[in-house]
């Protein structure tokens, strides 16, 4: 990781009235706007889905997650242009923690290194729970 870059996660919920064509080139705007100040990881389209309630008398969007690296400040830029951005319904932007970035081969191999048989401790789980 670069010096006083930072990790993030930003999601996007796009109207459903653009359509996924519209809704692909919105997030795509986006795209390049995050790989101009920072760089792009990961870019996860969840697609169409219906909202828990209505937004904007709107009951679907499309939701799209993109993991980026940038500086603290761009984040900022970032959120003023998904508010004056018409499209776009909600949007969130977190900050990872570089601790928690462990790949899951890695903790995998954790549990094994420590000798612990996961399997069994659940199978005896479940066993005890169906008595």
């Amino acid at each position: 990781m670069a010096e006083g870059k930072n990790l993030y996660e930003t999601v996007i919920v796009t109207s459903a009235k653009l359509g996924e064509e519209g809704s692909a080139a919105l997030v795509e705007r986006f795209k390049n706007l995050i790989a101009e100040h920072g760089t792009v990881q990961n870019v996860d389209d969840w697609g169409k889905r219906r909202f828990a309630y209505p937004i904007e008398k709107q009951t679907e969007g499309y939701y799209t997650l993109i993991s980026f690296e940038s500086g603290p400040e761009f984040t900022a830029e970032l959120d003023r242009r998904y508010q004056i951005t018409d499209g776009i319904m909600r949007t969130l932007i977190v900050k990872r923690d570089p601790r928690h970035l462990a790949k899951p081969q890695q903790r995998a191999q954790k549990s094994e290194e420590t000798g612990i048989d996961v399997e069994a401790i659940a199978a005896e789980a479940v066993e005890e729970t169906a008595e």
